[in-house]
This record gives C-alpha cells, structure tokens and sequence, in this order.
C-alpha cells in the first residue's frame, strides 16, 4: 500500500515536471520538449534558431532576444 502511494506520486511529480518542460517555440508555433529560452519568456525550437542563428548571433557563444534584446548563451562556454 506504501509503495503503490510512493509510486503513484512518482509519477503524478514526473508528469508535472515533463509538462512544464514543454515550451511553445514562439515562431512555428509548435510545442517541444526543448527549445531555447530567453528570461522574459521568449522561446525558440532548435530548427528556428538555426535557421534564424544569422540575426541572432554574431559570435555563435551568444544569441540576442529578438523581443527584449537581452545577451543569452548557447551553453557551449
């Protein structure tokens, strides 16, 4: 009985954590488990901001926010 209550909240904890992981890619409109974020809530898949990388980085370390132009990381530094 304990361990079916411990597995089920497991699981409940795991669906929860998936599901806010899933970001909507502000450009394609598609919903992915990763897409790349900014801080004011800007998001892009990773198709976008390859195809999109040409306006948005000048170094390939960083990208600029198309929406507050805050500096982010590709997370390669």
């Amino acid at each position: 009985m304990v361990d079916e209550k411990h597995t089920l909240r497991q699981q409940k904890r795991r669906e929860k954590r998936i599901a806010k992981s899933r970001r909507q890619c502000h450009c394609c409109r598609q919903i992915f488990m990763f897409c790349w974020h900014c801080r004011c809530g800007f998001s892009m898949c990773q198709t976008c901001m390859h195809e999109n990388a040409w306006g948005l980085t000048c170094n390939g370390i960083t990208w600029t926010c198309p929406d507050c132009g805050d500096q982010n990381g590709y997370g390669n530094q």
